[in-house]
């Protein structure tokens, strides 16, 4: 993963000097993008902490990367708008805890975290490149968490109070290259909820140039 993320890097700085410079900037107005891509998150964390809260022994932890869905709408030459849906699932298996007693419980459980949100993100385009879209936005999304386990003395009330306002901010910087007509690969950097980073394939359509 780390030799990708160096090859697209680079690939994405020797488009920026050597592509011609001649056509007009991404995104066209009434350009339509479509993207698929994976994210890396902190969220391994919560189900650490979480856990820890329930007195689990041996935790074996999985989870899976951030599933991204997007699609932007090209309002302008250099500004668009677009909805992006998340998913991110993190499971926990042990084999034992204490319980409120302070007396080792054996068996054989499991605790599902389960984080996804929808929201809109409003982007600015730069560059002159055809093929090259660079951009800078926000996400303003709503973000769900569901919790379960077959354990059935807690009580989960109050287990997602720490997790803040569902409403969340983050701020985008991303990339993606075109390398066909209609078809890119890009990668993405974030600040804030649900991800910091992405790599995606991204389709086109519509839009003059």
């Amino acid at each position: 993963m780390k030799k990708l993320k160096f090859y697209f890097a680079a690939a994405v700085i020797v488009a920026m000097v050597a592509m011609p410079k001649t056509a007009k900037a991404q995104k066209y107005q009434g350009q339509m993008v479509a993207t698929g891509a994976v994210g890396y998150s902190v969220a391994g964390l919560f189900i650490t902490i979480i856990s820890d809260g329930l007195n689990a022994v041996d935790v074996n932890s999985s989870k899976t990367p951030v599933l991204i869905g997007g699609f932007d709408y090209g309002v302008s030459d250099r500004f668009s708008l677009g909805a992006v849906y998340t998913y991110q699932g993190l499971t926990a298996k042990y084999n034992s805890f204490y319980n409120d007693s302070n007396i080792l419980v054996a068996g054989d459980f499991k605790d599902r975290l389960t984080r996804q949100s929808i929201g809109l993100r409003p982007l600015f385009h730069f560059g002159d490149n055809d093929d090259l879209d660079i951009y800078a936005g926000a996400r303003f999304s709503y973000v769900w968490w569901n919790y379960s386990s077959n354990r059935t003395d807690v009580d989960w009330t109050n287990i997602f109070e720490g997790f803040g306002s569902p409403v969340k901010f983050q701020g985008i910087f991303g990339a993606r290259y075109f390398f066909v007509e209609n078809l890119g690969m890009g990668m993405e950097f974030a600040v804030g909820p649900t991800y910091y980073m992405s790599i995606g394939l991204h389709g086109r359509f519509g839009g003059g140039k």
